[in-house]
């Protein structure tokens, strides 16, 4: 698995697009779907979130979003995150995921 740490200010809109490529050619995500959530510890634990997906398939594209409404009910705190993609026959795939940093802020 590949890591990734993320960081986000509460209250914040969060967007990250992951590009997915083998060779140096973007593999075709057509068919796939994808989920994402940033949890309490690697073991699982309190679900903190579910991050929006989106998918642009033949671009090999998966962008994850967060909007401002609900990263301000997320506390302060160290957490974790990963992504499941599954293609169009079932095969799930676990192979990114890290640490996702949300810091308070102070202006309104």
């Amino acid at each position: 698995m590949e890591r990734y740490d993320f960081m986000l200010s509460r209250g914040g809109t969060f967007g990250v697009p992951l590009r997915f490529k083998e060779n140096g050619v973007p593999i075709d995500l057509t068919g796939y779907s994808a989920r994402s959530q940033v949890r309490e510890n690697p073991d699982g634990g309190k679900l903190i979130c579910e991050m929006e997906t989106s998918i642009t398939g033949a671009e090999g594209l998966v962008t994850l979003t967060i909007p401002a409404s609900v990263s301000a009910a997320i506390p302060s705190g160290a957490y974790c995150w990963d992504l499941k993609l599954t293609d169009g026959s079932g095969v799930v795939s676990y192979d990114i995921g890290g640490r996702f940093t949300v810091f308070p802020t102070v202006t309104e």
